[in-house]
């Protein structure tokens, strides 16, 4: 027991002279920080080791630090940064859309009062820049609270569209309205009736 807390204080106080000595090689600017953070989790891991293995005799931190390695040595870490890199920016593509088209359903309806909107934004990621662009822009337009229920055609006969079209003046200025309001073409915006 005596020998183990020698080996535990001789371990912290050669980390620390460690710890210090890179400290003081270090350049001031912003890698410091990190370099800090991560003596400051060898120190902990230091200082923890002993009490872990009191409870759990069969703890060992090296095989957590080769699981670790093994796992970067492998590149797996690469696939999953892909994985998880992907998915978040096909979350924050629908989050975008939905935040932009509720925007521009509010705002049409604050200029255009009589009028109830749907809008569907379709948007994609522009990975050069880092940006989501909007590819397009779906506005339903509906005059009044309820909708026109639309024909279902059954059987074999070809398929009859049954949607009025819009008054094109209204059209028009809806398509300008929003092509001002959010600096888009107005090729990529589409305006039907409900």
């Amino acid at each position: 027991m005596l020998d183990a807390l020698k080996n535990w204080i001789l371990n912290i106080s050669t980390a620390i002279f460690f710890i210090t000595a890179v400290e003081l090689i270090l350049p001031n600017n912003s890698t410091k920080k990190y370099a800090k953070f991560i003596l400051g989790l060898i120190l902990i891991t230091v200082v923890i080791n002993p009490l872990i293995k009191f409870y759990d005799k069969n703890f060992n931190m090296n095989s957590y630090v080769n699981t670790a390695a093994k796992y970067f040595e492998e590149k797996k870490f690469k696939e999953d940064y892909e994985k998880y890199k992907k998915s978040s920016i096909e979350k924050t593509a629908e989050v975008f859309s939905s935040n932009l088209g509720e925007m521009i359903s509010s705002k049409l309806e604050e200029k255009f009062k009589k009028y109830k909107f749907k809008v569907t934004i379709n948007s994609v990621y522009q990975e050069e820049e880092g940006k989501y662009e909007i590819s397009g822009i779906k506005i339903g337009v509906n005059e009044g609270n309820i909708r026109k229920i639309e024909k279902i055609n059954i059987g074999d006969s070809k398929e009859v569209s049954s949607k009025e079209t819009l008054n094109k003046e209204l059209e028009s200025t809806i398509v300008e309205f929003i092509s001002k309001e959010l600096d888009i073409d107005e090729q990529k915006i589409m305006v039907y009736k409900m």
